[in-house]
């Protein structure tokens, strides 16, 4: 085989993982652009903390059997960083979010959600000895403006900085930012479902322990909320297990940059999900939709 030949197959290889990185990134946004309507309905019933906690153990109950069939193959010394990974990339934020997500209007929640791939930049270069390069910045630039164009023709156009519940959000997504580079630092060699079984069973069992000292588990059972058990499962089974999964995967064969660009798609998805609801959409959900694709295209250029 001649030196020609492997270079155009490692080209043909790297292609078919941009594109599968973008098929999974597309999906990902879909999935957690829903999540929204489902904690709408599930809050109205659950505090914060029941949501946090009772999807993050559902997540760990719906993988453990991917981490008792992988127990013998686990990797003791990735115990710390596959920890870490389910209380900073899961179980932390998502308490943060139910309880910030009931105080602060949605459009601020979502720009400072939006602001994730510059955590991943950031944490990425202070502690991960990654390197920052021109066209990242450009494009974590672009695809925020192009996501504060789409939230802020959502209806609400403000945003109350002052609320300090924003600070939570931006504690969850400098979590999201370290989970990140933790996983593509030091668990890159670790199968992503070997990573997100292991890490949701870890902090699957914090949120049992946490479950009990509330009333989700006497309140879940009860027949006038059968429904809200079956959204608290896709919560758990697709939208934290199997979407941890996916993200862990992308995070491998891409970068956790663009990986974290996803948080850019994901108000297009919640917007277009208002469709349904017989919201109005204006141009600029289009304009801001063209900005963040520029944005994400960059992060995933190569040098």
């Amino acid at each position: 085989m001649t030196k020609k030949t492997i270079l155009i197959k490692k080209a043909l290889a790297n292609e078919d993982k941009t594109l599968i990185s973008w098929i999974l990134l597309l999906f990902l946004a879909f999935v957690w652009g829903l999540s929204f309507i489902l904690v709408k309905k599930v809050v109205v019933n659950f505090s914060a903390v029941e949501l946090g906690a009772g999807r993050i153990f559902i997540a760990g109950l719906c993988l453990s059997p991917w981490a008792f069939k992988n127990f013998r193959n686990f990797p003791q010394e990735k115990t710390l960083p596959l920890l870490c990974s389910g209380l900073l990339g899961y179980l932390i934020p998502a308490v943060i979010f139910g309880l910030a997500g009931s105080k602060l209007n949605s459009s601020l929640a979502g720009t400072l959600n939006a602001t994730t791939p510059l955590f991943v930049l950031v944490m990425g270069a202070l502690f991960f000895s990654r390197k920052i390069e021109k066209f990242q910045i450009t494009g974590i630039v672009i695809g925020f403006i192009g996501s504060l164009i789409l939230i802020l023709s959502g209806g609400s156009h403000t945003l109350d900085f002052n609320n300090p519940y924003a600070l939570l959000i931006i504690a969850a997504t400098i979590m999201y930012g370290t989970n990140a580079n933790l996983v593509g630092t030091h668990l890159s060699s670790v199968r992503p479902i070997i990573i997100s079984s292991f890490s949701l069973l870890f902090v699957g069992l914090i949120a049992f322990v946490i479950l009990l000292f509330t009333d989700f588990f006497q309140k879940i059972f009860l027949p006038e909320n059968h429904l809200l058990l079956l959204y608290f499962i896709l919560l758990g089974a697709i939208n934290s297990g199997l979407a941890a999964v996916l993200y862990n995967y992308v995070l491998q064969i891409s970068s956790p940059v663009f990986a974290s660009s996803v948080t850019y798609l994901i108000p297009i998805v919640a917007t277009l999900a208002g469709l349904f609801d017989g919201e109005s959409i204006s141009i600029w959900l289009y304009v801001g939709m063209a900005i963040i694709l520029v944005g994400i295209y960059l992060l995933n250029k190569k040098k």
